[in-house]
């Protein structure tokens, strides 16, 4: 049976979701962990576009670069550490 989705607040994006999702992943971002953030952020209910707007918007700041195309996984940048952590 297909999962429901669940219902997002409103004041919760999908870029505030996944910042604070990588935030708190290990330091420094492991290689197949992103994949993971990005299906899990479907699973709660984020649309895959919302999540590939995001994506892009990191990339194109420099926060991270893509190490493998398929998967959609990265590894992030200094000025990625500085957003994340910082």
């Amino acid at each position: 049976m297909p999962r429901k989705k669940k219902r997002l607040p409103p004041a919760q994006d999908a870029g505030d979701w996944m910042k604070k999702t990588v935030r708190s992943s290990p330091r420094p971002l492991p290689e197949g962990c992103f994949p993971k953030i990005l299906a899990e952020a479907e699973r709660d209910g984020y649309s895959r576009d919302e999540i590939l707007n995001v994506l892009d918007e990191w990339l194109s700041f420099g926060y991270c670069r893509i190490i493998d195309p398929i998967s959609q996984d990265i590894s992030v940048t200094l000025a990625g550490e500085l957003f994340f952590y910082g």
